[in-house]
């Protein structure tokens, strides 16, 4: 089956138009006629449409096993979605379809405009469960938790593309400010339900062709904020990832992976300058060929709110970011941090390229941050620190990755030109990475991002 973009788009512009378009008044009818009473719809109905647009340039970006790619990359690429809600009472049904087209100048790599479309989201919520102590949520969706260190991207082999999950969620009041999320992940290789030319690998660690990774995983995420000056998380997530293809040879199959997650993450307000984040996680569990998996997450920063009252805001942070790392996990056990569901650009589109498919681990990243906010709906910040490997797992004998530099601006140009909820708003990114002599080549390499997004 073939849908084509444009047609589908068309036609969900129009009926969210009209849903939004006040119909011309009628005639008033005879008081006669008039019922005695008027009873409202309990059915709501809401549509919509958001386009994003990126433009990306980067050269000498560091690549994974100790290497510089040192070919520019130029390349741009337009996401388009459609979504639409029908709300009965405490029940709502959402759907989201979506298409990230992509233009590669440098590279043979070229996409047929549409080339797809697949759900990005479809997933039905179900409130009050229970005296009003419990919310459902079944199908796709997204999940986030804290700042995503754990939890944020369940499709990760697609990029930018979407973060999405196929899982069930429970989210359980115990008080008013206190919530207990259970929920389960079945993420496949592959989307049978996506139409149209390009197919997309969901879960590979490797890249390149179905490498048939499949990952399943069940959690507990509890947030108390009872205090509001001390909110505590804990968290528990247990997952599987089964055996897959090495690239390139089909004959041989990587072993899959068992393990557990266990953490906390804490956020207190110290007063009315000074506020801090802590969050620490290990794992344990066993790989398929009966290595004993133990690893950890580290992460301290505290943020510092240098003038308070002044109209730009200008913060001040400084932060520790520690994921454990292996010398030959083959070798042994493994020791390495496992992304679990956070493999992403993450903070750094030029760092993560240091792993294949995000995977982050492995890392020491002490950092400082300034920021301030110039004018409303405006930010701007600026991020540097040096970036270690916790082991050195690289032939070159130096664990010093290199110097990193991150430079963020976002700014709005336009709202309320559709609906109240319309905007379009604008971000430039740039990036600088002083390679160490963890890499063979050492390279200075340079990123940089145009972005506008638009919401009606």
């Amino acid at each position: 089956m073939k849908i084509t973009l444009t047609t589908f788009l068309f036609a969900a512009a129009a009926l969210a138009v009209t849903a939004q378009t006040p119909q011309p008044a009628q005639p008033a009818p005879d008081a006669a006629s008039l019922p005695v009473t008027a009873t409202p719809s309990k059915l709501k109905l809401d549509g919509g449409a958001d386009l994003r647009f990126r433009y990306d340039y980067k050269d000498n970006a560091p690549a994974s096993g100790g290497k510089i790619n040192t070919t520019y990359q130029d390349y741009y690429r337009l996401r388009s979605r459609v979504w639409g809600e029908a709300r009965y009472e405490n029940v709502t049904l959402f759907s989201r379809l979506a298409d990230e087209f992509r233009g590669y100048h440098n590279a043979p790599q070229q996409y047929q405009f549409p080339d797809e479309l697949f759900i990005d989201a479809l997933y039905l919520d179900v409130k009050g469960l229970l005296d009003d102590k419990v919310d459902l949520r079944v199908g796709r969706q997204d999940l986030k938790y804290g700042e995503g260190r754990i939890i944020s991207d369940g499709s990760a082999g697609d990029g930018s593309r979407s973060a999405y999950f196929d899982a069930a969620k429970a989210s359980v009041h115990l008080s008013e400010n206190t919530t207990l999320d259970a929920f389960g992940v079945y993420q496949r290789p592959e989307d049978e339900w996506t139409a149209g030319n390009e197919q997309y690998d969901l879960t590979s660690l490797t890249g390149g062709e179905n490498n048939d990774l499949t990952e399943s995983a069940a959690g507990l995420y509890l947030t108390m904020a009872e205090n509001k000056e001390f909110p505590v998380e804990l968290y528990y997530i247990w997952k599987d990832e089964s055996r897959y293809f090495n690239k390139g040879d089909r004959k041989k199959r990587v072993p899959g992976r068992d393990f557990s997650t266990v953490g906390t993450r804490l956020t207190p307000s110290l007063n009315d300058r000074f506020s801090a984040e802590f969050e620490g996680a290990s794992q344990f569990g066993e790989t398929d060929d009966g290595r004993d998996i133990l690893a950890y997450l580290g992460y301290a920063g505290v943020l510092y709110k240098v003038a308070p009252d002044h109209a730009w805001k200008p913060t001040l942070k400084g932060g520790l970011l520690y994921l454990s790392g292996d010398e030959n996990a083959k070798a042994g056990d493994d020791n390495n941090w496992n992304p679990v569901f956070n493999r992403t650009t993450w903070f750094s589109e030029l760092a993560s390229g240091q792993y294949s498919k995000y995977y982050w681990t492995n890392l020491l990243y002490p950092h400082l941050e300034v920021a301030a906010a110039p004018a409303k709906a405006q930010k701007v910040s600026l991020e540097a620190g040096p970036m270690f490997a916790d082991s050195n797992d690289t032939a070159q004998d130096d664990s010093y990755r290199g110097l990193l530099g991150v430079a963020k601006y976002q700014f709005p140009l336009l709202k309320g030109f559709f609906r109240k909820e319309s905007e379009v708003k604008g971000t430039v990114l740039a990036e600088v990475f002083d390679a160490g002599d963890y890499y063979a080549d050492a390279e200075t390499g340079y990123y940089l991002r145009f972005e506008l997004a638009a919401k009606f």
